[in-house]
């Protein structure tokens, strides 16, 4: 499948020059755009130096949520080396580090890349991947051991404050998700999860799930074809504006 990389209108002509592109034009979000079939991937890149000040300013946090809302895959490349930038205090790179390191574990995966000719080679080199469907295929296979219990462990890791002990200690108590959720009490009653933590969850469990375009098409179609008088489902209570 052939792919198409846009660059956004406000990089330079050396990227430009040095990536392959088929369009240069003002991007909602990122800078680079690949597009493969129904498969998109964009990436925001920054310097050092451009990186340490959209973070004190707090627009890349903006930017990074704004990638995160538009598509389904992203990245940041962070480009070039602290020592070739200036900082106003001796600290800064060590905050900013800290900072994209969070990023990198509870956010999107952030790419370090020496040079813009480095940055560029990565990016080709990835749409390779993508125009040949070997993108997310390890050279060397890895064997995973997949059971019920460790994706259940996994799952209620999700939930707020939920680690890795927790999550044990709830799949002895419990004989499903379903008895779980339905008896979540009873976690607090038998002090497997307690205080804070145990008013999160029962938070989470009971806040009602956003609306999306899709979730609304699909609740104006159901009520479309509804054609019998019987008492109202959740969907039909709630009001598409």
């Amino acid at each position: 499948m052939a792919c198409r990389i846009t660059i956004d209108s406000n990089e330079g002509e050396f990227l430009s020059h040095i990536l392959k592109h088929d369009e240069k034009c003002r991007l909602p979000v990122g800078d680079i755009l690949i597009e493969c079939g129904e498969t998109n991937w964009v990436f925001e890149r920054k310097t050092w130096g451009d990186g340490l000040n959209a973070w004190k300013s707090k627009r890349i946090q903006d930017q990074i949520a704004r990638m995160i809302e538009a598509h389904d895959n992203y990245a940041l490349i962070v480009e070039g080396k602290p020592e070739d930038f200036y900082a106003p205090s001796p600290d800064d790179w060590g905050h900013f580090r800290a900072f994209l390191n969070r990023v990198s574990v509870e956010v999107c995966p952030v790419v370090y890349t020496d040079t813009i000719t480095e940055t560029a080679r990565y990016i080709n080199a990835f749409k390779l991947r993508l125009d040949d469907d070997t993108q997310g295929h390890f050279v060397r296979p890895v064997t995973a051991v997949k059971s019920s219990r460790n994706a259940h462990h996994n799952l209620l890791q999700t939930l707020p404050g939920i680690g890795r002990e927790k999550a044990k200690a709830l799949y002895d108590h419990f004989p499903s998700l379903k008895s779980l959720f339905s008896n979540w009490r009873v976690a607090k009653d038998e002090k497997i999860v307690v205080g804070k933590t145990w008013v999160k969850v029962e938070a989470f469990i009971n806040k009602e799930l956003g609306m999306t375009p899709v979730k609304a098409e699909v609740i104006r179609e159901r009520k479309r074809s509804e054609t019998t008088q019987r008492p109202l489902d959740w969907w039909e209570e709630v009001d598409i504006v």
